[in-house]
């Protein structure tokens, strides 16, 4: 009998095998509910997204046509620090209605992945003031819908990647982990081994059969629901991102029923199968990305988030109460910016502003960059040590294709950033010589940020992809020597 027949014989088996029909439909429950849980976060998202670009268009044609207004009326100059901020002719007063709130858009397939959007708003309040700038990451969150229990975040969301990562190697053991034992058991292993096929041949058909079945089970209805919930599969970078996926999928898969083909080449029982698949389970998907967690917290311990916010609410109290010899040495530190057509006071708001404005960030920067010297050691730590567990490598691939993981969000923190920065480099010298005949309005910076190219996410996803396959290959090769002894054995 041809390989081929063979494959297809084993394919009409599973026709009549209850427990993998029932391991099927509980599968694919599971999947849909865990692709429905993805698409429902990025739905609640994306209104909200939407909603707020809307709103900073909406407010910089309202100042626009607001400035039109008053200089066809010829209004007067406004007097006092309310007045300008509510006058769009003014720098400060365009400024203080037109600051931007920006988003990072989900990207294509984020429905496959959660990831760190429940810990990170997607939209963040960006000004060229100090104060404005949130104390982790440097972003003010707008708040919203992303406030959930602390249990909630512990523990993630059920979706697409928490489904691969967690619960598809236990569909696999229970489709595999008996192939040659239930013989032993069933008392038809001699009636097996008097045909002329290799035992190798039936359990590597049986292993690729429901291989291959596992796998249209997941990618098909993933693929139909997508396009059903409006996915843009006709956008190349999606189409290459959930390729890319499907890609490093397939291996994650593999590597699990390689690992199945070595325990069952062994010649143990049912039981004992099942019990050494189970501890593996346990020792890749829980014991070790666990232990990998507790070791970062211990060797790089993140500074307290409240210890933080005390330090910023004390740091602005106290350079508040000091912005009277704050202001006298800003002006010294800065003679270029002292205005001599006028009198200065130390209640000018813009100087006053601007002195807090550089104290307030002296003083928090230490705080800031302890933060992200902790953050990016114990990132650099997880990359070289994400090839211990195949559950790690995958779901770091999987948050980087999906664009649900840290390094997106690091990036997004850092156009955020730079865009403030440009924004104080513009409005700043402009509100220190302000006037009624601002109108500069087409030369405000505009924020720009730049989403990873797909070929920068190949090198990355067949780093990963061969991360899951050496393994593969080990268990693979390990397993034909195991059956081919216990075949002569025989």
């Amino acid at each position: 009998m041809g390989n081929f027949k063979l494959f297809l014989l084993e394919c009409r088996q599973l026709r009549h095998d209850g427990v993998f029909w029932a391991t099927a439909c509980a599968w694919l429950l599971v999947l849909v509910f865990g692709l429905a849980n993805g698409q429902s976060w990025r739905d609640n998202q994306s209104p909200q997204i939407t909603a707020t670009v809307q709103q900073n268009r909406d407010s910089e044609t309202a100042q626009k046509q607001q400035a039109a207004a008053l200089r066809q009326q010829n209004a007067a100059k406004a007097e006092g620090k309310a007045a300008r901020e509510g006058d769009p002719r003014y720098a400060l007063g365009y400024m203080a209605g037109t600051i931007p709130t920006l988003c990072l858009h989900p990207s294509g397939i984020s429905a496959l992945a959660v990831g760190q959007s429940d810990l990170n708003n997607p939209c963040a309040i960006v000004s060229p003031w100090e104060k404005l700038i949130r104390v982790r990451d440097h972003i003010e969150d707008t708040g919203g819908g992303n406030l959930e229990h602390p249990l909630r975040l512990l523990y993630g969301h059920f979706d697409i990647a928490f489904v691969m990562i967690t619960l598809v190697p236990i569909v696999i053991l229970i489709l595999t982990y008996n192939l040659l034992s239930g013989e032993h058991e069933l008392g038809t292993y001699f009636i097996l081994r008097c045909q002329s096929i290799s035992l190798t041949r039936i359990i590597v058909a049986r292993m690729l059969a429901r291989a291959l079945t596992l796998l249209l089970l997941t990618f098909v209805p993933i693929v139909w629901l997508l396009w059903q919930w409006g996915t843009p599969l006709d956008d190349p970078q999606t189409l290459w991102e959930l390729a890319l996926w499907f890609i490093v999928t397939t291996a994650y898969i593999i590597f699990w029923f390689a690992c199945s083909f070595w325990v069952n080449a062994y010649g143990k029982s049912s039981a004992e199968n099942g019990l050494i698949l189970a501890g593996i389970w346990l020792l890749l998907v829980v014991i070790v990305p666990g232990c990998l967690n507790l070791g970062l917290k211990q060797l790089y311990p993140m500074p307290s988030r409240m210890a933080f916010i005390d330090a910023n609410r004390e740091a602005t109290v106290e350079v508040s109460k000091k912005k009277t010899e704050l202001l006298g040495k800003y002006l010294i530190d800065h003679p270029d910016k002292v205005k001599l057509d006028k009198t200065h006071t130390v209640d000018d708001f813009i100087q006053t502003h601007l002195a807090i404005d550089e104290e307030t960030r002296r003083v928090l920067e230490p705080h800031r960059t302890e933060f992200d010297v902790q953050k990016n050691r114990q990132h650099r730590l997880v990359e070289d040590l994400r090839f211990l567990s195949p559950a790690i490598v995958y779901q770091q691939i999987s948050l980087l294709l999906t664009g649900q993981g840290q390094e997106r969000q690091q990036r997004f923190h850092a156009a955020v950033e730079t865009y403030r920065a440009s924004l104080r480099e513009f409005y700043l010298p402009r509100l220190l010589h302000d006037s009624p005949d601002f109108n500069d309005y087409e030369s405000v910076p505009r924020f720009s940020f730049q989403e990873t190219k797909v070929n920068q996410q190949v090198p990355q996803a067949l780093g990963a992809f061969a991360g899951l396959m050496i393994p593969t290959l080990v268990f693979a090769i390990f397993g034909w020597h195991s059956l081919r002894r216990l075949v002569t054995a025989n």
